[in-house]
Order: structure tokens, then sequence, then C-alpha cells
């Protein structure tokens, strides 16, 4: 299968480019009927069993539906072919048990072929069982151990795998793990145990060593499958020439994986800052602001703004600040100095540079906020731009599939999660997820995820407040009492939750608990980024005690701050009092036009 095959004039598929064709026109194919198609080309004419699609598409069926998905994604990879169940061409049904693929298709080979000379076993690309056509390589990219009884001040290790994982973010084909997916390795761990605990093939690491005054570098690649090294490197290491190392690292790397070679303008642009001091602050506030925890942003930017006291043209940097004073600002301190900060770092790293990446991210996390009413559409273009320049950015698939999620497009946002999924291998589950699941129905995925979320971060508020719903919406009151009244307890008066109690109590038949809560609520500020939530469910609670009128003004209030999740309106049954009302029916017309299904394409 390794060779085109006689073109048929109807249909084929362009490994390197990840394209189906039909009479030479591109067709639009998601991302999971593309891969069952690989997978079923690479067992033409063998029956295929739904357990077997289930395990390559999804891995397991834990967390699926999985007679559902595979029918969806059986009806979607036929509707692409242009087939028929009835009288199949490609995909027949074996009844009971799968599919066979049976119909004539033209398979092209990957766009970057290797010459014979250079055919080895480690060259990704070189792979003979077509059905593992459909897996991505993935890498990761561990600082350089410093040996002896060097210490790493000026965080020279970490720059210089930052530095890598930023070179080879784009390479086609394969999954570069960001940095802060390896911060909190144990340095004794191996190579091996690092990509075994990662699920990646291929792991980047070496050592730095202090030798007559020299640094010395040393790196490989280690191929996790073959057990042995593709790739090595070692040379004196000027630090005034750091770039030129880090780039011709990344060249190399780019050739053994059959990939080309990073492009210029990526070459050209400084990443890091020249001065040793601004570098070493630097990456102290990184190692901090890329762990996520709000409550350390300010430690972050103490740091971070050492760094730009000894360099103002730290573009990095200035995006980084802007990330975790937003950070802090929307989770966990509301004080406008947060803010203030962040709008003028963003502002300040786009400026000096207008590609960076961080810069774009940095500039929806603004723009899908409070401060700023929430410009969804705005904020889209940014991390749509971010995800263009470079693709290893998962705060940026995080936030684009919330995005996508508040304004309705489900879908889409689950699609944005699964392709962040690979650089957050830390986690079990993506708890963003939860709320697509919430929202789109998918009660009892969100309760699976929502637990293992809980038991991966315990005493998380977010996951506390989600907790309760699926069995609030399936009628199982001691369940949600118990949920609600643990979240309560751990986060008492919290706008958020207390709302969610009032909620809880309406649809008990608790009217005057249900009001008291609302009131609660009302009196509390302490919703940060989250007040949207906070007005749906007094919305919902009103409608639910015969309150109509005011329910709906809540519910226009919980738009305009950013929660249009109207696929969700038409099918909530707390909403179902507004539902016949001529204003609701305007504000789902409105939101449809303004949130189109396109905005998802990426």
């Amino acid at each position: 299968m390794g060779h085109p095959r006689k073109n048929t004039g109807e249909v084929e598929i362009d490994l390197g480019r990840y394209e189906l064709r039909r009479f030479g026109q591109r067709i639009k194919i998601e991302k999971k009927p593309m891969e069952l198609l690989i997978f079923l080309l690479g067992r033409r004419e063998q029956m295929v069993s739904r357990e077997d699609i289930v395990k390559r598409l999804w891995r397991s069926d834990l967390f699926i539906d999985t007679e559902k998905n595979v029918n969806n994604v059986v009806r979607k990879l036929r509707t692409a072919l242009g087939d028929s169940a009835d009288k199949p061409r490609f995909l027949e049904t074996v009844v009971g048990k799968g599919y066979r693929f049976v119909g004539p298709v033209r398979v092209i080979d990957a766009q970057y072929p290797v010459s014979d000379a250079r055919r080895t076993p480690e060259l990704i690309d070189q792979r003979t069982d077509a059905s593992d056509w459909g897996n991505r390589s993935s890498i990761a990219v561990l600082p350089p151990l410093l040996l002896e009884k060097a210490t790493d001040d000026q965080g020279l290790c970490l720059g210089f795998a930052d530095a890598l994982v930023s070179r080879l973010g784009n390479l086609p084909g394969v999954d570069v793990l960001p940095t802060s997916a390896v911060l909190n390795l144990p340095m004794e761990t191996n190579p091996s145990q690092v990509a075994s605990r990662l699920g990646v093939r291929f792991v980047v690491h070496g050592a730095l060593q202090m030798s007559k005054g020299q640094w010395r570098l040393s790196l490989e690649m280690l191929d996790a499958q073959l057990q042995r090294s593709c790739f090595a490197k070692r040379c004196d290491l000027d630090l005034s020439r750091l770039v030129s190392v880090e780039s011709d690292v990344a060249k190399g790397i780019s050739r053994a994986l059959n990939r080309p070679t990073v492009t210029a303008e990526a070459e050209q642009r400084p990443r890091y800052s020249r001065d040793p001091m601004a570098y070493a602050e630097f990456m102290r506030g990184y190692r901090i602001a890329a762990s996520g925890n709000a409550s350390r942003m300010d430690e972050a930017s103490h740091h971070l703004s050492n760094a730009l006291t000894r360099d103002p043209a730290f573009a990095l940097a200035h995006a980084t600040l802007s990330f975790a004073c937003t950070t802090r600002h929307f989770e966990f301190d509301p004080a406008s100095v947060w803010l203030e900060k962040a709008e003028f770092h963003c502002r300040r790293a786009l400026e000096i540079d207008a590609n960076l990446p961080e810069g774009h991210v940095a500039r929806a996390f603004l723009l899908w906020g409070p401060s700023k009413n929430f410009q969804h559409l705005e904020a889209i273009a940014d991390l749509k731009r971010a995800l263009a320049l470079q693709k290893n950015l998962p705060h940026a698939y995080n936030r684009l599939g919330s995005i996508l999620a508040h304004v309705g497009l489900l879908d889409h946002a689950r699609e944005m999660f699964e392709r962040g999924r690979p650089f957050q291998p830390n986690k079990a589950v993506n708890p963003s997820v939860v709320q697509v699941y919430v929202w789109g129905q998918e009660y009892d995925l969100a309760r699976r995820h929502i637990q293992i979320w809980r038991t991966e971060s315990p005493g998380n508020k977010y996951a506390l407040y989600f907790a309760s719903y699926p069995a609030m919406m399936t009628g199982d009151w001691k369940e949600a009492t118990r949920l609600t009244d643990e979240a309560v307890q751990l986060v008492p008066n919290d706008p958020l939750i207390i709302s969610r109690q009032g909620l809880l109590h309406a649809l008990m038949g608790n009217r005057d608990a249900a009001i008291e809560c609302v009131t609660h609520a009302c009196s509390s500020p302490r919703s940060f980024g989250h007040a949207h939530h906070t007005y749906y469910q007094i919305a919902c609670t009103l409608a639910l005690t015969g309150r109509r009128d005011t329910a709906f003004e809540w519910l226009e209030r919980s738009v305009s701050t950013g929660f249009a999740c109207w696929p969700y309106f038409l099918k909530d049954p707390c909403l179902a009092s507004l539902r016949s009302l001529p204003e609701f029916e305007l504000l789902i017309s409105a939101l449809q036009a303004k949130y189109p299904d396109h905005l998802g394409l990426l």
C-alpha cells in the first residue's frame, strides 16, 4: 500500500497533505472519519471489528458511547466518499461485527519521501503497515542535565529545551509536547520512562558539562519504540551563539524525522533576551506561569517584571507577564491593577513582535474576559492566529474550545479539545471538555470525566461546580444534594456555587429556599470571570419558580456577559417556560446568525 495505486478517477487520499479528494476536488472530512479511512485502507478487503475501530480511534471505550460514536463516524465517512449503506461501493457493513473496505482508492504517499540511501528503521515515515498511518508521532524535549555540581541559575537548560520546542512546534505529522508537559518530571527519570509516562515515541535528552572553562553539550533523540538513538549531537557551546546551536539541533532533529527544516522566518525571530540576567529572571517566572497555578501568578509576575526591567524589548516576557496577570485577574483576584498590567504588556509584546504566538494567546485571554465583555469573535481570531503560527499551544486549544462551547458550537468545541489533548499528556482527561458534555446533555460522559477530574484535582472549584449537575438533570436528588452540599461546604459564599444550590432547590420544588439562594448569589461580587454562569442559573431558578419575565432578563444578561450557548437554551428543561416567549425566539435567531457553524473551522 506504500505506492500510489492506479488512479480510478474518483477517490484519492493524499497522506502528505492529509486530504481526501473526489474527481480532483478536495472533500471536507473531519479527523475521526479520516483516521477511520486510513485504518480501513490498511486492512483492505478484511473485516475490521467495531471493537478494533474504537481502540484505534479513541484508544478506549471508557468515555464514549461506542454504538453512537462509531455509527456517526462511519456515516460521515460514507458521506465524504459519496457512498451508500444500502448499495456500498467502498464500505461494506458486516452485520453485527464491523466493516470491510472494498472500494478503489488511490493512495498518495507522504510528501517528504527519503532516498533509498537514507531508508533506516528509525525514520517515522518508513512504516510498511498502512494501518499505522493514522498514528501521529510525538516528541518530548527534556532540559539538558547539568553534570557535576553546576547549577542552572540562569535557566540555560530550560531555555534550551523551550527554544527547541518552539522551533519544532510546527513539524507536519508530529506532536511536539510543550515545555509545560515536562517541567515536573523527576530528574532521575530516564528517557524510556519519560516516553512511557508521557505517551511519546521520541525523547530528546542530553547533558551540559563545564570543562576547562568551556561548556560541552551532548544531545540525542531516543526512539522509544525501537529503543535506539536516531539523532545525536556533541559540540562546544558558546553562549553568545546559543541561537545558532538551537537552530542546528532543530534542523538535525527535523532531518532525522524526515520532516522539512525550520523556516527562515522562525529562525530570524529572536525568542529570548541576550541579557543573561533578563534571561534568568524570565525563566524563573516562566516556570511558575507554566504551572497554571493562579494563586502563584503574582510570584511569576515579580520575576517577569525583573526581566523586563533589564530588557524592555523582551517580547516573550511581555506576553508571558500579560498571560500571568490575566489569569490571576480572571480566576483569583479581580483587582484592576492586574488587568491594567495585562493590557499594557500584551500590547507591548505584539508591538515588538506581531508574529509572537504567545502574544496572540495573551490578547485572546484578555478579549475573552469580563473587562472586554467576552468578545468571542475577536478572541477566536487571535487564537486561530496563534495556532497557525505554532500548533503546540495547549492554552490556545483549551480557550478556543471553551469559547466555541459558550457560543453553542459544541461539536467544534469538542474538536478543539481533542486537538489540544496530545499536548497535555499529564492529564487523564481534559477538564474543559466537561462543559461540552454538560451542555450537550451527555450526562454519563460528563459524570465519568468529572470523577477523574476530581481525583486529579481534589477541591477544584469548577469540578465541584459541575459535579452535581448530571445528578440534578437526571432526577437523582439524593446524589445532587450530597454533591451540592459538599461544594457549598468547600467553597462557601461563592455565587457560582450558591446559584447552583438555588437551582437544585427550584428543581426540587423548594421555592423559598431557591429565591433565598438567588438573593445570596446577587449580593456577592466574587464570581470573577464566571458571572455569566451565575446569571444563567438565576435565570433558570426564576423560570422554574414562575417568574418568567424576570428570568428572561437574567438570561439576556447571561448572554450579554459571555454565555450564549443557544443549543442548550433550546433543550434545557429549566428554561421550558421561556421558550413560548416571542423574545426568546428572537434571541435564539440572533445568536444563530451571530455564531454560525463555520466559526469552528481551523
